[in-house]
């Protein structure tokens, strides 16, 4: 089966199964797997805390949010034992960014880390920052991420 997840949207899933994001920029996309049973997940990320908003409706679009989610739908399907994989957090818009005195990929990135560091789940790898679009694509029986970035080609996590 394979499950597309869109900005601000999560999947859990058993294997075999693939689930793909498209269009990260400054989005993160951050994949949760629990290796030995064949559990995974995917959040796409586009910002990084929900604390700067007094008000929203989409929980899932905020790491500090999505990722507890996340954990929790796959510990539902049985998996216990997880590791993360990151791709995203690019730097679109440079002197958008300049300007506005700050870099929302930089930022989604480190709110990623630390919210995987509060929840103990360590980064097995990732492919984060630079100024390029991705797409990524988790296999939930192995694990193994790709992601595909124009003029860098696909690369494995």
């Amino acid at each position: 089966m394979e499950y597309h997840v869109g900005i601000g949207e999560l999947r859990a899933a058993r294997a075999p199964s693939t689930i793909v994001t498209r269009g990260l920029g400054s989005c993160v996309g951050v994949m949760l797997c629990d290796f030995g049973q064949g559990i995974g997940g995917l959040a796409h990320v586009m910002l990084p805390s929900s604390l700067e908003f007094t008000s929203y409706t989409n929980p899932y679009k905020f790491a500090d949010l999505a990722l507890p989610a996340l954990l929790e739908q796959l510990r539902a399907l049985g998996g216990r034992n997880f590791k993360a994989k990151l791709a995203g957090g690019a730097k679109m818009f440079a002197a958008v960014n300049e300007r506005a005195g700050f870099d929302v990929g930089q930022r989604n990135v480190e709110q990623v880390r630390l919210t995987l560091r509060q929840l103990a789940i360590p980064i097995a790898n990732e492919d984060v920052g630079g100024s390029v679009g991705r797409t990524v694509t988790l296999d939930t029986a192995t694990g193994v991420v790709k992601v595909r970035t124009v003029g860098r080609g696909e690369q494995l996590l």
